[in-house]
């Protein structure tokens, strides 16, 4: 077997191989869970790699970071963020203060 067919036939070993280190779903959830310890109210679901994001958080930058911190965990092929951002309930405008009829 000459040098170019003995590196082709190894390549065809180690690809397969570096593929099977890809850790399973259940050692991403978990690390994805890690990442967003200090982000209550979201919860995570991981299906072949694939991570769905649920919940509901105060502002917009809390939903974007969620989503950056999930990505750069190992083994995330993809993020599906489905988080709500809760809705602003506006003040209610202050009431005219009673003169008792005195003008």
């Amino acid at each position: 077997m000459d040098r170019k067919s003995l590196l082709m036939a190894a390549s065809l070993l180690v690809v397969p191989s570096l593929y099977s280190c890809q850790p399973g779903d259940d050692t991403v959830k978990l690390a994805v869970i890690d990442k967003l310890n200090n982000s209550p109210g979201i919860s995570a679901e991981v299906k072949d790699g694939v991570v769905d994001l649920n919940g509901e958080v105060p502002n917009d930058s809390a939903k974007v970071a969620a989503e950056d911190a999930v990505k750069k965990v190992n083994g995330v092929k993809a993020v599906n963020n489905n988080i709500m951002v809760e809705p602003v309930i506006p003040t209610p405008p202050p009431m005219p203060e009673d003169t008792g009829g005195q003008q």
